[in-house]
């Protein structure tokens, strides 16, 4: 079953992140509206991160134990071809258009680049294209799901076990490896969140017109914390508020059936694209000063219009075609 309104729901995560970033443009005059509609657009990452979590049960259930080797392999090929081509492509463009090409070939910047393209954090520094700090996190996750899997039955057990134990260490030992200190991050607390929705959604037995309030509560909820209508603001506020909003997008799917836009659903198919291309539409218009509110948010409204036609470029050719490609040839044919 194509999950269209969870598709919907990355598209809108992705269309946060850019607002985020791009809110700059609305800083005008004493109010700053750009940090009050858009402050908190970060939190589009975790929904992220929930959304993976949920997927990796979602499409891995029916796997067989026996052939935990050859799952384990072809989980992984799957997950390098989905990330890799898009992610590689676009931080070597970026070493090129950032504008510090030379930068990188010294020995700090190699590492840097180095570090980037195996997915390792480096110490107070981000990736080469910085987006690529939540692809560190991403990986980390496909990686222990795939160990997981030699698990059978007890895979989720497994899972759940060690990044529970891994954050509890976390809270008590700083370590002095990043890749320690992302391994125990609280922030891996959404996968497991999503992991948690994958296992027992099918468990609830609630009537579909209880099920719509329910939604409209959670959207309502999350839309609350998201323009700060609450006076305070923590992380536990911060993972119930993304759990719910997630939730509330699955009850669509699973139990009411709502019809979605087409539209929307596109959004969704190249949310990966619009996550990790939308800085380079600020390289694009950062020569373009403008002062009028009007023109500023004409300028916000022509950037997002941007990043969707980039995106929708480079999903169609990379995403769709090339990874295509390597699925046909990497892939098992079992």
């Amino acid at each position: 079953m194509r999950l269209n309104n969870l598709q919907i729901l990355r598209g809108i995560s992705a269309l946060l992140v850019c607002c985020f970033h791009f809110r700059g443009d609305l800083n005008f005059g004493a109010q700053k509206w750009g940090d009050l509609l858009f402050g908190k657009g970060s939190i589009g990452v975790p929904i992220f991160f929930v959304i993976s979590g949920f997927i990796m049960v979602y499409t891995t259930t029916k796997l067989k134990g026996e052939h935990s080797a050859k799952n384990v392999i072809s989980f992984l090929k799957k997950r390098v071809i989905r990330i890799i081509p898009l992610y590689y492509l676009l931080t070597f463009a970026w070493m090129i258009l950032g504008g510090s090409f030379l930068l990188y070939f010294k020995a700090e910047g190699l590492q840097r680049v180095i570090s980037s393209l195996l997915f390792l954090p480096q110490k107070d520094q981000f990736p080469v294209l910085f987006l690529g700090w939540s692809l560190n996190y991403e990986m980390l996750f496909y990686l222990i799901f795939a160990v997981s899997l030699f698990f059978k039955t007890k895979r989720y057990l497994f899972l759940i076990l060690f990044f529970l134990t891994a954050m509890v260490l976390g809270k008590w030992y700083h370590f002095e490896s990043s890749y320690l200190n992302m391994v125990t991050d609280f922030k891996n607390i959404y996968f497991i969140i999503g992991v948690l929705f994958g296992l027992y959604l099918s468990k609830i037995r609630l009537d579909n017109k209880i099920l719509q309030i329910i939604s409209i509560l959670f959207i309502v909820l999350f839309a609350a914390f998201f323009f700060n209508f609450f006076n305070f603001d923590n992380q536990f506020i911060t993972v119930v508020s993304v759990s719910l909003f997630v939730l509330a997008f699955l009850i669509f799917d699973f139990f009411l059936k709502v019809k979605s836009s087409k539209f929307l659903v596109m959004l969704g198919d190249i949310s990966y694209s619009i996550y990790l291309s939308h800085p380079f539409v600020e390289i694009i218009f950062k020569r373009i000063h403008v002062e009028s509110p009007l023109m500023l948010i004409l300028l916000f409204v022509l950037k997002l219009v941007v990043v969707i036609i980039i995106s929708k470029i480079l999903y169609e050719i990379l995403e769709k075609r090339f990874t295509n490609y390597l699925k046909k040839e990497l892939l098992p044919k079992y």
